[in-house]
């Protein structure tokens, strides 16, 4: 199994699914929800940032992630394959070090940079259940 293999079905069966059902909750894109995740993310960087170098990083990312989610927030974002991959690797390898040590902080921001990612690569949301069922009743309520 390739490393493209890997990305897809990981993609396909772990993130992909509850992208689309956020995004039909929310009825937001799903680059919307690509940018609200990388901001979450940001976040959850500044919180675990331990020295002031970093925390000011993490702040700068946190205003910009921010001001990218609230100005562009349905302008089609991208994704790319090699970091996706990357990030995929990096999360099992934090892991397999928390199993090992014991020390979870962290191994979360992967997560989130793959549903970040993930999302951007959605081409199409379909409708939600609740909307196809209400379209399937119309035509039947109006031959009564």
């Amino acid at each position: 199994m390739s490393m493209v293999d890997i990305d897809v079905w990981v993609g396909k069966t772990l993130f992909v699914p509850p992208i689309i059902k956020l995004c039909q909750l929310t009825r937001q894109s799903q680059y919307a929800i690509s940018r609200l995740f990388w901001f979450i993310t940001a976040l959850d960087q500044l919180r675990i940032a331990t020295s002031l170098t970093s925390q000011i990083i993490a702040g700068l990312f946190s205003l910009f992630m921010m001001v990218t989610a609230s100005l562009r927030a349905d302008i089609p974002a991208f994704s790319m394959r090699w970091f996706r991959i990357v990030a995929l690797v990096f999360l099992l390898l934090d892991v397999f070090s928390g199993v090992v040590s014991g020390q979870w902080k962290g191994v979360e921001i992967w997560v989130l940079v793959l549903f970040a990612e993930y999302a951007a690569t959605i081409t199409h949301i379909p409708p939600s259940e609740r909307k196809r069922e209400s379209r399937a009743a119309r035509p039947s309520e109006a031959r009564h």
